[in-house]
């Protein structure tokens, strides 16, 4: 002997009746549409509904996030609505970018060495030394290695945007300052290099994006 459904309670079935009476409904159940829409209805139910608390899945190519499901290899294969040519012209002004930041940071390795060699004064090497990590960073930033451009792209967002980007080079340029007639150097070149670099993103609007995509995509893991 079956057991009823739990839903099958003496309310519902009042509930069914009264509707089932009602000429309205009567009518529109002789209807071949409504006919044809019950059937299909039953045919193809919807899906359940997502369990609430659920985590949600960010979009794929999300940068911020660190979500990548397609696994691109460039800029061209990330961002489909690139124009080739103007990826071709970017890549360009941004290998000059690149040679132009690293000889920045290679000075101010170098000025940061010898104060450090040459000043036997405590306060004076903390600042070499501060001044030597901003040099690393600068350095991976533009070579890019795979191992980290991808960490670079998701947790160093300020060194993107135009005035983030004006704000820490400022920053640097004044400590390289107190590092003598090398420093002095760094900084003129750091900040030579600042406004070719505001004059390209002035020039493509889309070379934020680009760059960012850039390290993004092509530091992520090999598919498997």
């Amino acid at each position: 002997m079956s057991t009823a459904p739990s839903w099958l309670t003496e309310e519902n079935i009042n509930t069914a009746a009264t509707v089932a009476k009602n000429p309205q409904v009567q009518a529109a159940a002789k209807n071949p549409q409504v006919q044809t829409a019950a059937k299909n209805a039953l045919s193809n139910p919807p899906p359940p509904p997502p369990k609430s608390g659920a985590p949600k899945t960010p979009p794929a190519n999300d940068v911020e996030s660190g979500n990548n499901s397609s696994h691109a290899k460039s800029v061209s294969d990330a961002g489909e609505d690139f124009d080739p040519a103007l990826v071709k012209e970017m890549q360009k002004y941004h290998l000059a970018l690149r040679i132009g930041y690293i000889v920045a940071a290679a000075m101010m390795g170098t000025a940061s060495v010898l104060k450090l060699l040459g000043s036997p004064d405590l306060g004076q090497a903390f600042f070499s030394i501060y001044i030597f990590v901003f040099a690393v960073l600068i350095c991976c930033f533009e070579v890019a290695l795979t191992m980290v451009s991808r960490m670079i792209a998701i947790n160093f967002g300020f060194l993107y945007s135009l005035i983030g980007r004006a704000i820490f080079l400022l920053f640097v340029g004044f400590m390289c300052y107190s590092l003598g007639l090398y420093g002095i150097i760094a900084m003129a070149i750091l900040y030579a290099v600042g406004l070719f670099h505001a004059y390209v993103m002035f020039k493509f609007p889309r070379f934020q994006e680009y760059l960012r995509k850039k390290h993004f995509f092509e530091g992520q893991e090999p598919s498997k």
